[in-house]
């Protein structure tokens, strides 16, 4: 169940009618049959969206029906505290190039342009997800962080040690021949050790943002159906920071390079 301010980004004014009926303003554009979270006079309820989806700022009328409101809030399990978090529902805290929103020093920037796997990780374990952008069970989430970074450090081991010798370069129209070609079998492992850690990244990435778009009813914008692909694939390190971002106080919490979360030990994290 929706509380506090993700609650009031949808006023709801009664109508003249033998049901009761409210008005909601659409905060963002909704499509047809999307199910949005609403209250009135202090009682919460779900809305349906009508036949032809709904316009950002458009009102639409639908049957208040309290009964149907069945959701309850969950334990935070990692942090021991219950859900309380104001990150908005239906539309994202900030857009996808807001990076330096918070400064070009802050973790989560340097964290997203350095090392974006480090970032996923964190919000991975926020979401409760594990290493391959799942939904955990029995606590499995808890490893996330240490099995990503594992793979982490493989990788730029890897990559180190099949990397191919530096290509010739020229100086005053002179080709400077810098080491020996590099053999064919060595050009292969290396670019599969990068293609393979690439197509993971973007994988559970686009994994972990339909999860968070799904936890906080955010509905796609661009290119629906593949809107998670193309900001997983082309905007890695902007998507993954837009995701922290939004799983986090940051404006409330200090945020920390290499912990799990991306948060001081025990703060109070975003999601349930």
């Amino acid at each position: 169940m929706l509380v506090g301010k993700a609650m009031n980004k949808y006023s709801a004014v009664a109508t003249a009618t033998t049901a009761t009926m409210v008005e909601i303003v659409a905060p963002t554009s909704l499509r047809e049959g999307y199910t949005v979270d609403a209250v009135y006079n202090g009682i919460p309820f779900k809305a349906t969206v009508p036949p032809g989806g709904v316009e950002k700022g458009q009102t639409f009328v639908v049957p208040f029906s309290p009964d149907m409101m069945t959701e309850t809030p969950v334990p935070n399990e990692f942090t021991g505290l219950s859900s309380g978090d104001d990150a908005p529902l239906y539309q994202w805290k900030d857009g996808i190039g807001d990076c330096c929103r918070l400064g070009v020093v802050h973790p989560s920037f340097l964290n997203a342009c350095c090392c974006p796997q480090i970032l996923m990780a964190q919000v991975l374990t926020r979401m409760r997800m594990n290493w391959l952008g799942t939904p955990s069970v029995e606590g499995e989430w808890k490893k996330t962080f240490q099995r990503v970074l594992t793979i982490v450090v493989v990788y730029f081991t890897l990559s180190t040690i099949f990397a191919p010798p530096a290509p010739d370069f020229t100086v005053d129209g002179k080709i400077i021949q810098n080491s020996p070609p590099a053999p064919v079998w060595l050009v292969i492992v290396s670019n599969l050790i990068n293609g393979a850690f690439g197509l993971y990244t973007v994988i559970v990435l686009m994994k972990l943002r339909k999860a968070v778009r799904t936890r906080y009813h955010i509905p796609e914008q661009n290119c629906p159906g593949m809107e998670d692909f193309c900001c997983s694939f082309w905007c890695t390190c902007c998507t993954v920071a837009q995701l922290a971002r939004h799983t986090a106080n940051y404006e409330d919490r200090r945020a920390i390079c290499c912990s799990k979360t991306g948060l001081p030990e025990r703060a109070p994290v975003m999601i349930v």
